[in-house]
């Protein structure tokens, strides 16, 4: 429906133009006739030929007006031609002896239109309009303008799929754009066949039918398969994208299972470790964080775990020190031998026990300004000092302002303790050297003894332990420290060892410099 009427709205609107052009071109012509019929030098033109020049650019300036392009002749009774602008004048003869001989019989002074179709090919005319030019009541000749059908092409080749017919009132051809739509007899046969839209009006007085005609058969068969077409097209997509997106739901639904499986192994404890999905799966990405996630979250687990283990052990240190049998009863052992040399000295050293015992048992802070643990170590050293006498030294350098600096507690402690406990014993004179100091952001504190030292396999085995995370051997101290600084402050800090074998050894803690908190 809306193609028809589409095409109906076209095609009335091109007949339109066409009869209108058609009307004004042929009763413009009419009107000229008319007026030269009344020209008193017309009917001169078959008595002398002074006037046949004047006559004739008469009769061109007529054809010039027109865009509808004409040959006109003037013949006389006979058929002989006086006046013309053809180039063929053979088809005036022709004409004279079919229609002329008629005219001149009815002595009619209105304009004849005739087709002649015969010469329609050779001539391009379309239509004869003929009158007739009198002497008084006595017909002399005939005033002929044949109407070429030249511009009549530019409205059916500028129009798509459009057909022009041209007949007179009772069908007969007078122009056509193609000739199947001509009947044998010479009637207009396309009017009542079916696929033809036909548009038709009348015009110059219902003289003339001008036809546009349009077979919309073939457009309307295009149409309905067109139509097939996109509707096949458009089930097949339909179908294609039916099967796409369940074999697309399919594959998600899979990986989604896939990652639900993921996270309940990992809430039960059972994470059995990466499970790639499909390429190209967009859910790979989030598969990819979440076992990059559990493995964070594994490794925290187990860096809490050692970080609580570590403290452990600490805190298990801080309680043998606190009841070490060994220290304490040579302790009190040298005090109660000092309360009768040397009383004075024997009160000093059990308060430095005293405060040695505070110390290490308060566990409210696991941080503690650098000069407390200092302290620390002064009393434990002069206690080792009273003991071991003159084979015993030590030095303390701190800056003053890193007295504050806070620093993990009793992180010297081991280290120190262990220079005394295996150095003591193998020389003749041990001195322990400790120092502090800041370089850049870090903070060094050097432990140094000039005790036995260690062998070079041995020194060997402390540096790789101190590159594990697992510590088999029973020596703890100094791995305690190394890994107690390493969790708290990351892999760039811990425990360097230098040593050599009767010369003694240097340990080198690094830690973060902190202002006081």
């Amino acid at each position: 429906m809306i193609i028809n009427e589409i095409s109906d709205r076209e095609l009335t609107s091109q007949n339109k133009e066409l009869s209108s052009f058609l009307s004004s071109e042929i009763t413009s012509y009419k009107k000229e006739i008319q007026a030269l019929q009344e020209d008193p030098r017309l009917f001169r033109v078959f008595k002398t030929n002074d006037v046949h020049n004047d006559m004739y650019k008469e009769l061109y300036q007529v054809v010039t007006d027109h865009q509808l392009k004409s040959n006109f002749y003037i013949v006389d009774v006979k058929g002989n031609i006086l006046l013309t602008n053809a180039y063929k004048d053979n088809t005036a003869q022709i004409y004279y002896d079919k229609y002329l001989t008629k005219v001149n019989k009815n002595q009619d002074r209105d304009i004849t239109f005739y087709n002649e179709k015969d010469n329609h090919a050779a001539d391009f005319t379309f239509l004869k309009m003929t009158a007739p030019i009198y002497d008084g009541n006595k017909v002399s000749g005939f005033i002929i303008f044949d109407l070429q059908s030249n511009q009549l092409r530019r409205f059916y080749e500028n129009m798509n799929y459009t057909d022009i017919v041209i007949t007179d009132p009772f069908g007969n051809q007078l122009f056509s754009s193609k000739r199947s739509l001509i009947l044998d007899n010479g009637k207009i046969g396309v009017l009542s066949k079916k696929g033809y839209h036909t548009v038709s009006s009348s015009i110059v007085q219902d003289e003339f039918i001008v036809h546009s005609i349009r077979y919309e058969g073939l457009l309307q068969k295009g149409f309905f398969f067109g139509f097939l077409g996109l509707f096949v097209i458009c089930g097949l997509m339909v179908i294609i994208t039916r099967l796409f997106a369940n074999r697309i739901a399919r594959k998600k639904t899979k990986s989604i299972d896939t990652l639900l499986s993921t996270i309940l192994d990992v809430n039960e404890g059972r994470y059995k470790g990466y499970n790639q999905l499909e390429e190209q799966d967009e859910f790979e990405t989030i598969n990819y964080y979440l076992h990059d996630m559990i493995l964070s979250k594994n490794l925290l687990l187990s860096e809490n775990k050692e970080i609580h283990i570590r403290k452990t052990e600490a805190e298990i240190k801080q309680l043998q020190m606190q009841f070490n049998p060994h220290f304490l009863f040579n302790t009190l052992e040298n005090i109660k031998f000092m309360i009768r040399m040397n009383p004075s000295s024997a009160e000093e050293l059990l308060l430095k026990l005293s405060s040695i015992l505070r110390y290490s048992i308060d566990n409210t802070d696991q941080d503690s300004p650098l000069k407390d643990d200092i302290k620390y170590i002064y009393d434990y050293l002069d206690i080792q000092k009273a003991r071991f006498e003159e084979r015993l030294s030590f030095t303390v350098e701190i800056p003053e302002e890193l007295g504050t600096t806070p620093i993990p507690k009793l992180i010297m402690q081991p280290l120190v303790e262990n220079a005394v406990k295996y150095g003591i014993d193998h020389v003749e004179h041990l001195q322990i050297k400790i120092k502090a100091s800041r370089i850049g952001n870090k903070l060094i504190i050097m432990i140094l003894d000039t005790g036995s030292g260690f062998t070079q396999s041995r020194l060997q085995e402390i540096r790789d332990l101190l590159h594990t995370t697992q510590n088999p051997s029973n020596h703890i101290g100094i791995y305690n420290v190394h890994r107690r600084i390493q969790l708290k402050y990351g892999r760039s800090y811990g425990v360097r060892v230098f040593s050599e074998e009767n010369k003694g050894s240097l340990l080198l803690i690094t830690i973060p410099f902190r202002e006081e908190e």
